[in-house]
């Protein structure tokens, strides 16, 4: 039983700019106004992941600052080592998806207080072949862009970044032939793209309205090359938030708790914003597999 209360701080001192570096403080006072000891983990190229788990049943959570790579990282290190400790999330990384999907402020000092002001909550946490991620899975085209846009041009210019990027990336476009296996839609074809998403939204675009983080449930969006034809319909629709319900000949959507994708190539992935396995991998939805702080 817990003696008194403790969270463990996890940050990068260099992670979106070294922006928590100017925040640490606030952070200690609002974590001491609430009864808590604050311990930290300063994370760098010679720090071990795995000292964080030490005396782990001292913590009532961890409180992560970055971005999705950084609590990636982490909640795997929890996972694989068998354990269920609850997380938190201060979004101070360089891009921070699943916390703009979970609400959490930008704003430190609110970012904490909500935190502070929750209950925990599970919600669902993907696993792809040994590795877990809480957001998305991407293969093609958004994965390309995901990987290849200049970080600092993500910190001057925001989603923009992306869009310039990703026009600079379709000129390169080049189709996959794929083996996609599920209960709910099974089929060899040709794409583009594929995006399986727990969360809604990639690089802060939110693709997959619809998805539930506790619903136990993927949602899988598949772009075939034959998309240009349908530009103008996918436009007014992604603009509308209509384009999960139309049903465009080039853009394939479904909902489904496990998938299969096998490629003609090892064509490679990206998890929440970085470099995943190549093809085949095999992703199944742990439902309420992760406990979480920060969620109203």
């Amino acid at each position: 039983m817990l003696e008194q209360k403790r969270v463990k701080l996890i940050y990068n001192p260099i992670s979106g700019g070294g922006k928590i570096l100017k925040e640490l403080d606030k952070i200690f006072s609002i974590y001491q106004e609430h009864g808590y000891i604050v311990d930290i983990f300063r994370v760098s190229s010679n720090s071990n992941k795995e000292d964080i788990l030490k005396d782990i049943e001292k913590y009532n959570h961890f409180l992560i600052s970055g971005g999705d790579g950084t609590v990636n990282s982490f909640v795997n290190l929890l996972k694989k080592n068998g354990k269920d400790l609850p997380i938190a999330i201060l979004p101070t990384g360089t891009a921070n998806d699943f916390a703009n999907v979970i609400g959490m402020p930008k704003d430190i000092e609110k970012a904490c207080r909500k935190i502070l002001s929750t209950e925990v909550k599970a919600i669902d946490l993907g696993k792809i072949n040994d590795d877990y991620f809480i957001n998305i899975v991407s293969i093609g085209i958004f994965s390309k862009i995901s990987q290849t846009t200049d970080r600092t041009m993500i910190k001057t210019l925001g989603k923009l970044a992306y869009v310039l990027n990703g026009i600079k990336e379709m000129t390169k476009i080049k189709k996959m032939k794929v083996i996609i296996e599920s209960d709910e839609y099974t089929a060899l074809t040709d794409v583009l793209s594929i995006l399986i998403f727990n969360g809604k939204s990639a690089g802060n675009f939110e693709l997959a309205y619809n998805a539930k983080l506790d619903d136990g449930y993927f949602d899988v969006l598949a772009l075939k090359p034959d998309f240009l034809i349908d530009v103008p319909e996918i436009s007014a629709a992604l603009a509308t938030k209509t384009h999960l319900e139309k049903k465009i000949h080039s853009v394939k959507y479904f909902k489904t708790k496990s998938i299969k994708i096998v490629g003609i190539e090892n064509y490679s992935t990206d998890i929440d914003g970085e470099k995943g396995p190549n093809l085949p991998i095999e992703i199944s939805c742990i439902h309420k597999g992760l406990k979480i702080l920060g969620i109203s």
